[in-house]
């Protein structure tokens, strides 16, 4: 790839930024605003001594431990992070390719010297690599808000907070654990991405309604025409997420290399590729 392609779809990316900021931006900066907000009004409600006592608890029961086996416990904290993700990256699937026809920007795209192949890829590389990156600088600083602010009283109240430090550190390294969880998600359910991101290219109105009404009639079809649940067992097993949560670093690659993780791109593949040739048809 010369150096006007890998511009070219750095464009491309920066174009999602921009377009889609409420997946990307406002959605973690709104919930890490909420959930700060509600915290501090709990711990405002709570009697200082009480408070001082707590974060001393805290201090010492994380004091020489290791941050390496302490980082999954984090990983709890960032569940509401990845459910908003996933109804946001749903919602980004389904609209974007939608809303270029919708809006007639295709035609003005499809006048530029940009393949649709290159457009759909920047809008996969946003969504599986770029958008879990913010999500993960927001938790960083609500990280090192709440961190910040338990040091700050221990010290207010004259206590020794040394363990806090590895309580940060576990954070940190819980960090990278959830965007590679995010990360290996994305490619774990790409049957799905591909899924949506072709009636996304392809109806005309409501896609949401094409996706899960022509998948039910799938469904049916099986059952009916051939007596079997081969895709209604198949996605079952795809959605549970012990495959793609990552626990430990030593976990990545067997999560990334196996034969289940390579059919599903495989397929996803497929499907994307028809949101891409679709894309070719302007309403």
């Amino acid at each position: 790839m010369n150096n006007f392609s890998v511009r070219q779809f750095a464009m491309l990316l920066k174009r999602e930024l921009l377009e889609h900021t409420t997946l990307f931006f406002y959605a973690p900066v709104i919930l890490a605003a909420l959930i700060f907000l509600f915290t501090a009004w709990v711990l405002h409600m709570l009697p200082g001594d009480e408070l001082a006592i707590a974060i001393e608890y805290v201090a010492v029961a994380f004091d020489g431990l290791s941050p390496r086996d302490m980082a999954p416990l984090f990983m709890s904290l960032s569940i509401p992070f990845t459910l908003v993700f996933s109804i946001c990256a749903v919602v980004y699937l389904l609209s974007t390719l939608y809303q270029d026809r919708k809006d007639s920007s295709v035609l003005f795209w499809h006048s530029m010297p940009v393949s649709d192949l290159r457009t759909v890829l920047s809008k996969l590389v946003a969504l599986i690599v770029v958008a879990p990156l913010f999500y993960i600088a927001v938790l960083f600083v609500l990280y090192l808000l709440g961190i910040g602010w338990m040091t700050l009283l221990g010290f207010n109240y004259d206590i020794a907070v040394a363990g806090l430090a590895y309580l940060l550190m576990a954070a940190l390294l819980s960090l990278l654990l959830v965007y590679c969880s995010m990360v290996i998600s994305g490619l774990w359910l790409f049957p799905t991405v591909g899924w949506l991101l072709l009636f996304s290219a392809f109806a005309r109105r409501a896609p949401l309604m094409w996706a899960v009404g022509v998948f039910m009639l799938l469904l049916f079809l099986e059952d009916f025409v051939f007596g079997s649940q081969f895709l209604a067992n198949w996605i079952e097993s795809r959605s549970n997420p012990g495959q793609y949560i990552v626990f430990d670093i030593a976990d990545l690659l067997p999560r990334l290399f196996n034969y289940d993780m390579l059919f599903g791109i495989a397929v996803g593949s497929i499907l994307v590729g028809g949101a891409v040739v679709m894309r070719r048809f302007t309403d």
